[in-house]
């Protein structure tokens, strides 16, 4: 979406407009009465909002369409999609000159755990299961697997279908959103910090599993991510970081939100990521491509002894 109409959408929720539209106004003049803006600012608003697709016209105006559920109904993060939390990324980045002069992020708007978790459920399913095949084929004699952070839990499920026993670890606050929807599934869920070791984990794992994970964190997080890691995984387990890495080719556009969302979290280059493996205890750390998509990984095996 192009930047000018995220901020034309963060306009409309700052002002009211966008709940005013999924309430109970359908007409221009509803939306400039109900939300306090000017008349063309509702007429403008709404008419870049049915051209998004956003709303749609019926007989008494226009109501809203199934993709602005997001902004709707937070109970099923699996109906939020992308949007609002670009719009909640769009906040940090206004906010972007003061945390870059006093290194902290601005507070987190209500509903950021589930508009994230939202946009995370919204990943392509073939890159999901292409990222649990790299790991799989690292392991293929592997039969559990500790998914940390995994949010709503995809890569978690996936390896469930493919007849793993599979452990999700990740916060109270993500657990207490996913656990409805995973109650059906062969997934056991943990609440706990990634970076505190394996408590409440049950057992040792032959593939400790992370994507997208690293980047939320800085360098010495990441050494304690690994280091639990290390608890967690059995005898010649598999520890696997699936990400988008630097190598040479810094994307900005993550840089920037990285910056603006989190207190230490970066783009890392994969040199950066196996030496922390190594430090973590790790042996025969390696990088390769997660085919089929843009990511990449970072393995390595827990040596016999520590």
């Amino acid at each position: 979406m192009d930047y000018r109409e995220l901020l034309l959408l963060r306009a409309a929720r700052e002002t009211g407009v966008l709940d005013a539209l999924v309430s109970n106004a359908y007409t221009v003049d509803d939306v400039a009465r109900e939300a306090g803006v000017t008349e063309r600012a509702a007429r403008v608003t709404v008419d870049a909002l049915l051209d998004m697709g956003l709303l749609e016209d019926v007989e008494e105006g226009v109501e809203p369409t199934n993709r602005m559920l997001g902004f709707v109904t937070k109970t099923d993060v699996r109906s939020i999609g992308r949007l609002p939390h670009e719009l909640d990324t769009v906040e940090a980045l206004v906010d972007l000159p003061e945390t870059m002069q006093t290194g902290a992020v601005p507070e987190r708007p209500g509903n950021w755990t589930r508009n994230r978790l939202g946009a995370r459920a919204a990943e392509d399913d073939a890159s999901v299961r292409a990222a649990v095949t790299a790991a799989v084929r690292e392991h293929p004699d592997a039969d559990d697997v500790l998914v940390v952070a995994d949010g709503p839990g995809q890569h978690a499920v996936e390896f469930a279908r493919r007849g793993f026993d599979a452990t999700l670890l990740d916060t109270q606050a993500v657990v207490d959103a996913v656990d409805p929807l995973l109650e059906r599934e062969r997934v056991d869920l943990v609440a706990g910090d990634p970076l505190e070791g394996v408590e409440g984990v049950d057992g040792e794992f032959d593939i400790v599993f992370h994507a997208g994970v690293a980047r939320e964190y800085g360098p010495d997080d990441n050494r304690r991510l690994l280091s639990a890691a290390s608890d967690a995984a059995a005898e010649n387990a598999l520890a696997i970081h699936v990400d988008t890495f630097r190598n040479g080719t810094p994307d900005a556009a993550v840089a920037a939100e990285l910056l603006a969302t989190t207190e230490h979290g970066g783009c890392y280059e994969e040199g950066a990521v196996g030496e922390w493996f190594a430090d973590a205890g790790f042996a025969d750390v390696r990088a390769g491509d997660v085919p089929g998509t843009d990511y990449r990984f970072v393995a390595g095996r827990r040596r016999a002894t520590q």
